[in-house]
């Protein structure tokens, strides 16, 4: 699918975006915001419907992301700080506090050119293959990351290790909410291939799987299935959502 014409001079961006829910949950609170200039994933926190209500409320609040012309940074962590408010509003339960992770891109109109603003908050992230090579864009808010940094854990050992999915920062949920993002700049270049996903395909696939799946000339719709479907087979055990996003070639570029 061809996204609408996005507020720079360059092309429309091409995405594909799939999601399941997995072998091992009942519901599925991840949510996924495409449409240009805007292409987000959100995972929801808290357990069934507060997840799924954490999940509404942030994309409800980052839809204005689509209607906004970007021209600096500051305007993507104001909406992503409203997305904070917003899962923050929604009533705790006794057992369940409503949270989210998220990451995404905003194609931007910045005074250096046509650029991709890459921004996350909690271990949903971006990925970008650029000539072949793929390179993690986001670095998870989570405490194994804390744990790598502090040269306490090696990346390897982190993927099985059973404090994997303890994030650090977060939408909501009562950890460390106050919902300012991480923010990247890409500049665009046409060819460029970008995955947006939630840790439940970033933790069933390392980078060589991931790169292998990206890098297999297959259009962004078909390559997000194929990611998703690759989830399930590594084991499926949390809700996963991809979001491939294509920037065609174009003269000038």
């Amino acid at each position: 699918m061809n996204a609408p014409s996005a507020p720079c001079a360059v092309p429309d961006p091409r995405f594909g975006a799939a999601t399941d829910v997995g072998r091992l949950r009942a519901v599925n609170e991840d949510g996924y915001l495409a449409t240009a200039p805007a292409f987000i994933v959100v995972d929801g926190m808290g357990g069934h419907a507060a997840g799924r209500s954490a999940t509404r409320a942030a994309l409800g609040a980052l839809g204005a992301l689509t209607s906004t012309r970007v021209t600096d940074v500051d305007t993507v962590v104001d909406i992503v700080r409203a997305a904070g408010a917003a899962v923050t509003a929604i009533p705790s339960h006794a057992l369940y506090r409503p949270g989210a992770t998220v990451a995404g891109v905003v194609l931007a109109s910045l005074a250096e050119g046509p650029t991709w603003i890459a921004f996350n908050i909690g271990d949903a992230r971006v990925y970008l293959l650029r000539e072949g090579l793929l390179e993690q864009v986001t670095k998870d808010h989570s405490h194994v990351q804390a744990l790598i940094d502090a040269h306490r854990l090696t990346p390897q050992e982190a993927r099985t290790d059973p404090r994997r999915n303890v994030v650090t920062r977060a939408l909501g949920g009562g950890i460390n909410d106050a919902g300012v993002p991480d923010t990247h700049l890409l500049p665009v270049r046409g060819g460029d291939r970008i995955l947006v996903c939630s840790d439940g395909l970033s933790d069933e696939l390392d980078d060589e799987a991931l790169a292998t799946v990206l890098g297999a000339g297959l259009p962004p719709q078909r390559t997000a299935e194929m990611c998703i479907a690759a989830a399930l087979e590594a084991g499926g055990h949390d809700n996963a959502t991809a979001l491939v996003v294509d920037m065609p070639p174009w003269e000038g570029a």
